[in-house]
């Protein structure tokens, strides 16, 4: 929906009023800006494309804290550049979807130590937190960053996989750390944003970060859906015994409908060791990807990966990191040619808050020269 129109646009505009009573202590974030531009040369020359992220964070007030995201998500920000009247009637969708127009995201009302110094309620709309992703740890915690290299759009462009399951929807959380500053648990009960209206969603989950061991699980249901309803639940596992190594696991059920028998195309498994040899890290990651995936079927189900990463660096530490990734993968939805082995060496740097990634995908199986390579530039800044 455009951010100018509808529902979204009043409830918006409810809210940047009340932030603005007290206008003095609010702050405007930029916590997401992400361009990522891949190029292919299927043609003989380089064809560009540019997927562009931005998100404008409002907040303000410790006590009774509230929060507005406003942004856009362009798969192709060509498009903008796009003479809609010359474009035929089927590809005005692409091009409306494409543009840069600022819609609503989220927006959040916070209530802190409403029963105790521990305990804060939340009145939210849009997305709210991503279960079993790793990120919260260092939001929360302040921990060393712990979630995986392998995510998002850079290397999932369809799907985005990132985490086991999002909060979305309009309704009501409850969280507290009961005492503790090695614990969180939140309890959501929302209209379920990706099923539509009607459907009503519940989750709760916990934190628990501890120094060498870090656990993050969760169990939800949506009602009423399917005969008996739907289901999901899942952990995250990062377990630190050295500076030598760790490992990462991501194990859960995105959605599970217990009238239907259970599949392994209902499983979202990512197992995640990683071995440091300073200044070398070597990271293997096993992925099997979930046939649902946020309410809904992916194209993905019983695909699966073998990823290993040489980097050389550690980004976040190191100005720069680089190194070579490898994978080896199997494609269900491909009724030929199943598997493919990549290959990218790739180049990191942190410069001035901003994160750059340069790599070239270099496709060996199936062979094809006109599709072999891929340039793909990621920026990443927050301020």
């Amino acid at each position: 929906m455009n951010f100018l129109t509808g529902k979204y646009f009043r409830i918006t505009i409810i809210l940047i009023l009340v932030l603005s009573i007290k206008v003095y202590s609010a702050d405007l974030e930029v916590p997401n800006m992400e361009l990522i531009t891949r190029s292919n040369f299927d043609t003989g020359i380089p064809v560009l494309t540019t997927r562009g992220k931005v998100d404008l964070l409002v907040g303000g007030g410790y006590k009774l804290g509230g929060s507005l995201t406003i942004g856009f998500n362009s798969a192709d920000l060509g498009y903008s550049n796009v003479d809609p009247s010359t474009l035929a009637p089927a590809d005005l969708g692409t091009y409306l979807s494409n543009q840069t127009y600022l819609q609503f995201q989220s927006a959040q009302i916070i209530i802190r130590d409403m029963f105790s110094n521990s305990t804060e309620f939340s009145y939210f709309i849009g997305k709210n937190n991503v279960l079993c992703s790793g990120d919260d740890f260092l939001n929360i915690f302040g921990s060393t960053p712990i979630a995986t290299r392998y995510r998002g759009y850079l290397y999932f462009p369809d799907n985005e996989f990132n985490g086991i399951h999002t909060i979305n929807g309009t309704g009501l959380k409850v969280s507290s750390n009961f005492g503790s500053d090695r614990n969180i648990t939140s309890a959501y009960i929302y209209e379920d944003g990706y099923m539509g209206s009607g459907y009503f969603s519940s989750d709760i989950r916990t934190l628990f970060n501890f120094d060498k061991i870090k656990i993050e699980s969760f169990l939800g249901a949506t009602y009423p859906a399917s005969v008996y309803g739907l289901y999901r639940g899942g952990f995250l596992l990062n377990y630190s015994p050295g500076a030598t190594g760790e490992f990462f696991a991501q194990v859960g059920v995105p959605q599970w409908n217990p009238s239907e028998t259970f599949t392994m195309d209902r499983l979202f498994f990512l197992f995640e060791p990683r071995i440091k040899f300073n200044p070398v890290t070597i990271i293997l990651t096993l992925f099997l990807h979930p046939g649902y995936y946020l309410q809904s079927t992916t194209d993905d189900s019983g695909s699966s990966e073998i990823h290993i990463n040489f980097m050389i660096g550690e980004t976040g530490e190191s100005t720069f990191s680089g190194g070579i990734e490898g994978s080896t993968t199997y494609d269900s939805s491909a009724t030929s040619n199943q598997f493919g082995i990549k290959v990218s060496p790739y180049l990191s740097a942190i410069t001035s808050g901003v994160i750059w990634n340069i790599m070239l995908n270099t496709k060996l199986l199936p062979y094809s020269l006109n599709d072999m390579f891929e340039g793909v530039i990621s920026v990443k800044a927050e301020f």
